[in-house]
């Protein structure tokens, strides 16, 4: 193909040829010998375009000097592009944006950040205005040398020149070729229009050129701004703004819905997903994987039991919690209303105290439950879920209140005990709550990312995975096309930050390998699944069966010592009984004062409440294996079914 297009031009060049080639052909010759690598035909090319053409050198385009330094780069001859680009400024030619492109590009795949700061700021000298790959070519010379902060900046510049482009479209009424400007359009295909076609300004606009080239350039960013500054934050572990990120990217290029004429072939409305939505969507994954730490968890699995510090309470519990919080801030404001400023130290001695004694009551159940392992072992297995009832309620801070204050002054007490939610104290704030904000709840994902002074949150990793589950059902109502790769990262991400709900909801859209028998005998219309040949890998199975196995423990452990506390406490006289005459722990006959056995009551109930917690979430987790059973390989089942047999003989529910 080379040498008859070669042949063409040649025979033009001659003569008797009724048309001669111009300056643009003769660069498209030097760009066919560079694209083939015979840079020498290309040199020499260029060298008879500069010998035989009419126009002044300086006239001549920078386009044929690009093509010759692109081939000498590509071919790895540095040392000739730069002579390339040196020879170009002899001649007077003015190297334009996609020279200093090239350059920079080729300085950063080299790693050689210096070098492509200078040809930036020789560009800027030559009053050469950049545009959108220049700075998307600095944003990737950045993240490649690891100086994120500086890239960070350049990324905020380039929105900063959005806002100020659109502000001009809107401001001076810029109409494109075929219509309106895209924010005035119906159809959301014009988010796609090339920026190009920007028509004629009005006459009263008064817009220079280069005010012009920034509106086009940078009207709508390219979507590899995007995928770049989310590979950013996916290497340096930005979760918050990798999601913000994603969230403008969605806004700017949302997911193509179609509507053809009805009554035609194809009268269903369509949706479109284009692979830069895919390859964005995959590095969002991906980052929130990372700062899950699942593959560190695939890697070591025993580090999954960090996550269980706390269990995950239903919203009823979370009111609860708050609540006790709200009476643990009233007390602090009643001591120093009676009190004043002067005595407030006497609370805080006090509340030292009650600290004390909960850590000598729990290290005293620690030696306990490893002295009488086998009394709570037979008992963990007898004892049913506690029943958060009046008689084993939170007693309330009101106990350690002073004699000297009379609860009677306030018209806020109901049988001698304070009615919180009725005294007017303002409430606490967010950074004082016990149990973090259901994230999972929000109808709008972006909204969970921002505190009310407009700062991220500190996220756990339930709430990254609370956001993300979220994003992940916003793009299911818009039909997104997920892949297998998707669906092998975002299991796992859900699972480990406890997102049960967002995860059965997932699992009952995907198509089971096999149909129970029940199911296939059945008559009715048959289930339209949403996902279909999901490929679910073995290492998410043994994911699902650690955690139920650790969950299934910390709620035995807290079932054990709420076992002890009551037998302790005396509440249930036969289990008392039988503790005394099974245990061998030599401090069995301590005398407690009034103050200790509050504490222990406070303790027992706080127990109950995390027994309760962690058997609602393996709860939960039983359901989830369920529904993952049909969906396996048969090979992977037996142990997810052994793990569900042995919970099954624990009374959770």
């Amino acid at each position: 193909m080379l040498e008859r297009a070669v042949e063409i031009v040649y025979n033009l060049r001659k003569p008797n040829s009724a048309m001669r080639p111009g300056v643009m052909l003769e660069a498209a010759v030097v760009e066919a010998y560079a694209a083939c690598g015979e840079m020498y035909q290309a040199e020499t090319e260029l060298q008879r375009l500069l010998d035989n053409t009419h126009l002044p050198l300086s006239s001549i385009p920078a386009q044929p000097f690009n093509h010759l330094i692109i081939g000498y780069l590509h071919s790895g001859n540095g040392s000739k592009a730069i002579r390339t680009y040196t020879e170009m400024l002899r001649l007077g030619v003015k190297p334009n944006a996609h020279t200093f492109a090239v350059l920079m590009h080729s300085y950063a795949k080299a790693r050689n950040i210096k070098n492509c700061m200078r040809a930036f700021n020789e560009m800027i000298r030559m009053e050469v205005a950049p545009n959108m790959v220049i700075y998307t070519i600095m944003i990737f010379a950045f993240r490649v040398v690891r100086q994120y902060e500086r890239a960070d900046t350049v990324y905020k510049h380039i929105l900063q020149e959005q806002e100020w482009a659109r502000a001009q479209v809107e401001n001076r009424n810029l109409f494109m070729a075929g219509g309106n400007i895209p924010s005035s359009s119906p159809d959301i295909l014009d988010m796609y229009a090339t920026p190009s076609r920007f028509s004629q300004l009005d006459s009263a606009s008064q817009l220079t050129e280069s005010e012009h080239m920034r509106i086009r350039n940078f009207y709508n960013l390219d979507p590899v701004v995007y995928i770049v500054m989310l590979s950013l934050y996916r290497r340096s572990n930005r979760t918050m703004w990798a999601l913000v990120t994603w969230e403008r990217f969605m806004k700017n290029f949302p997911i193509v819905q179609w509507s053809p004429r009805e009554g035609g072939v194809m009268s269903q409305t369509r949706h479109y997903t284009s692979r830069f939505h895919i390859l964005a969507w995959t590095l969002v994954l991906r980052t929130v994987t990372k700062a899950v730490r699942v593959p560190l968890i695939f890697r070591i699995p025993y580090l999954h039991v960090r996550y269980f510090t706390d269990p995950e309470h239903s919203p009823e519990m979370r009111m609860r919690l708050d609540q006790r919080q709200q009476q643990k801030l009233n007390l602090a404001h009643l001591w120093k209303e009676f009190s004043g400023n002067n005595q407030i130290r006497y609370l805080r001695m006090k509340m030292k105290k009650r600290k004390r004694m909960v850590r000598g009551i729990e290290t005293e159940i620690d030696r306990r439950l490893d002295v009488d392992f086998e009394f709570c072992l037979r008992q963990r297995l007898k004892q049913p879920l506690p029943d958060l009832n009046d008689q084993i309620r939170f007693s309330g801070y009101e106990y350690w209140m002073p004699e000297s204050i009379d609860l009677s002054r306030l018209q806020v007490t109901q049988n001698g005990r304070l009615v919180h939610a009725a005294l007017p104290i303002p409430t606490f704030k967010n950074r004082d709550r016990l149990s973090s904000p259901n994230l999972s709840a929000s109808g709008e994902p972006e909204s969970s990312m921002f505190t009310e002074k407009g700062r991220f949150i500190k996220p756990t990793t339930r709430d990254m995975a609370a956001i993300l589950a979220n994003q992940w059902r916003a793009l299911e109502n818009e039909q997104f096309k997920f892949n297998n790769i998707h669906v092998a990262v975002y299991l796992p991400t859900v699972l480990v930050g406890r997102q049960y709900e967002h995860l059965i909801h997932f699992l009952l859209q995907v198509q089971p390998r096999t149909i129970p028998k029940e199911a296939a005998g059945n008559a009715e219309r048959p289930r339209v699944y949403t996902y279909k040949n999901i490929h679910i890998d073995v290492r998410t199975t043994h994911l699902l069966v650690g955690q139920m196995r650790v969950v299934c423990e910390v709620m035995l452990a807290e079932r054990d010592r709420r076992v002890l506390l009551t037998a302790l406490i005396g509440t249930n006289k036969k289990l008392s009984d039988t503790y005394q005459s099974e245990s061998v722990y030599n401090g069995e006959s301590i005398e407690r004062t009034d103050d200790v056995l509050q504490v222990m009551q406070e303790r027992l109930v706080i127990h109950s409440e995390r027994e309760i917690s962690w058997a609602r979430e393996l709860t939960e987790l039983m359901y989830i294996a369920r529904l993952w059973i049909p969906l396996i390989e048969n090979r992977n089942k037996p142990e997810l079914i052994e793990m569900m047999d042995m919970v099954s003989e624990v009374p959770y529910s």
